[in-house]
C-alpha cells in the first residue's frame, strides 16, 4: 500500500492501521477492497482536518454527530463522487468506528444513524445486434458439447428475439410453444 500524509494525531493513526490489518488478515478483505476503505478515510480524516481546526484525534471521532458525517458526505458529493463512492465510503467510515467502539475508544451510534445515499436504479442494457450474434455463434459458445452449445444458442435467441426475461423462458411448457 502506498504510504500518504495521513491528517490524524497518533493515536488514531494506530488505530487506523491496526483496522487496515485486521481487514486484510482476520477479515480476509479483497486487497482492493482494502485500499478503497483506507482511500475513504483517509479523505475523511483530510476532511475532519479542516471541520475540527486541526488533526482530529480518536477523542474527536469519538465525538462525532450525524451531522459532522453528513457534511462529509456533503463534500465528498459536490467534489463529484457518486451514490455508490459515497455509500462505499460511508461504510468503510462505519467499519472503523465500530472497530473503535469495540475497543471501548469511540460510540458508533452516529454513524449507524446516517442512512447511506440511494442508489441508482438502473435496467440492464439490451444486447446489440451484433453482440447477440456472436452469444449464439460457435465461437461464442463455452460449452464443449455440441448438444449443451446447440441448447445454449436456442435459448439465448429466444430471449433476444422475444424480450423474454430468463425466468419466464424457463417457465415456458411444451404447450405453450404449440399454441403460438
Amino acid at each position: 500500500m502506498q504510504e500518504f500524509l495521513i491528517p490524524a494525531k497518533p493515536d488514531l493513526q494506530a488505530a487506523r492501521e491496526s483496522w487496515l490489518k485486521m481487514l486484510a488478515r482476520e477479515r480476509r478483505l479483497s486487497p482492493k477492497t482494502v485500499e478503497a476503505y483506507e482511500r475513504d478515510t483517509r479523505q475523511f480524516l483530510h476532511f475532519l482536518t479542516g471541520h475540527c481546526g486541526g488533526s482530529p484525534g480518536i477523542s474527536d471521532i469519538a465525538d462525532l454527530r450525524p451531522a459532522d458525517l453528513r457534511g462529509f458526505l456533503a463534500a465528498r458529493r459536490n467534489a463529484g463522487a457518486g451514490a455508490r463512492t459515497l455509500g462505499r465510503g460511508l461504510a468503510g467510515i462505519r467499519s472503523l468506528l465500530r472497530f473503535l467502539e469495540r475497543r471501548g475508544l469511540a460510540n458508533a451510534a452516529g454513524a449507524a444513524a446516517l442512512r447511506a445515499p440511494r442508489q441508482p436504479k438502473s435496467l440492464p442494457k439490451p444486447l446489440t445486434a451484433s453482440d447477440a450474434k456472436h452469444v449464439v455463434s460457435i465461437e461464442g459458445q463455452l460449452a464443449e458439447e455440441p448438444w449443451i452449445a446447440a441448447r445454449n444458442a436456442a435459448v439465448l435467441t429466444l430471449l433476444y428475439g422475444s424480450g423474454l426475461r430468463i425466468s419466464e423462458a424457463l417457465g415456458l411448457a411444451g404447450a405453450d410453444l404449440a399454441a403460438a
